[in-house]
């Protein structure tokens, strides 16, 4: 692995730990009430006594397994409704103003609806979560579609490069870069809504672990946890992907995202 990805994943995990430190130090202090907002190290010592490791790592297990599947369906079908949407007005037209009435609703607000249609399982749950992942990919992609530089594709056509092939060697490599920061922030927001996902008939999930202490007036050392867990596996995982993003869209340009 180059410097400059070691340098991508090492930063974010610096400055977390920067923030955590400063926190427990707070809480030490006694800047902060730890009845109220307990620092980190207190907050796991005191969820350990509650929960066991397999417990927590059977609710992380469970949550990444929905956000991948919503996240992988939701980039899928972003992909595919903004490349048609860019590269066919006709489609262009009916598709956009569809897009922008739906893309502000929360996700929450979807919830009765995904009961309604898929009911209380894993597909209503993997729909919220695709939710969050299909807007920012789809709005990325028709935008990098629609502004690649038309030189590209004029030198391309003087070359006698046309229809599908035109899309598949030149539109798609210049826009990678669009598609790269739209599958970053549709990542982001799969984690950001996983806890409303996890709200419809959970009985595993970091988003139960969390709402379940809630609901029964458990621990908040445990909500405290559960929260911080989120925001590390966002944290690690977008680390990863942003890794294989530059890989991926190092073959056509000289800088990733």
């Amino acid at each position: 692995m180059s410097r400059d990805r070691l340098t991508n994943i090492a930063l974010p995990l610096i400055g977390t730990l920067i923030v955590v430190g400063a926190w427990e130090t707070a809480s030490r202090l006694g800047a902060i009430d730890p009845r109220v907002f307990p620092g980190p190290i207190t907050a796991i010592i005191e969820a350990s006594g509650r929960l066991s490791a397999d417990t927590v790592g059977e609710h992380m297990a469970w949550s990444l397994f929905r956000v991948f599947s919503g996240f992988a369906i939701g980039v899928a079908a972003g992909i595919a409704v903004g490349v048609l949407a860019g590269w066919y007005r006709w489609f262009g037209l009916i598709a956009r103003p569809l897009i922008e009435l739906l893309r502000p609703i929360p996700p929450l607000a979807w919830i009765p609806l995904a009961i309604i249609w898929f009911g209380l399982g894993e597909p209503s749950k993997f729909f919220i979560i695709f939710l969050g992942a299909f807007f920012p990919v789809v709005t990325a992609t028709y935008h990098g579609v629609t502004y690649v530089d038309p030189t590209l594709v004029r030198a391309a056509r003087t070359f006698g490069v046309r229809g599908w092939s035109l899309l598949a060697r030149i539109v798609l490599p210049a826009a990678a870069p669009d598609l790269a920061t739209g599958i970053r922030i549709g990542w982001g927001l799969s984690f950001g809504v996983l806890v409303a996902a996890e709200l419809i008939a959970a009985d595993r999930g970091l988003g139960y672990m969390i709402m379940n202490e809630r609901n029964t007036g458990g621990s908040v050392s445990v909500i405290i946890v559960g929260i911080l867990l989120i925001g590390f596996l966002n944290l690690l995982t977008d680390a990863v992907i942003g890794s294989a993003i530059q890989r991926w869209i190092g073959r056509w340009h000289g800088s990733g995202v």
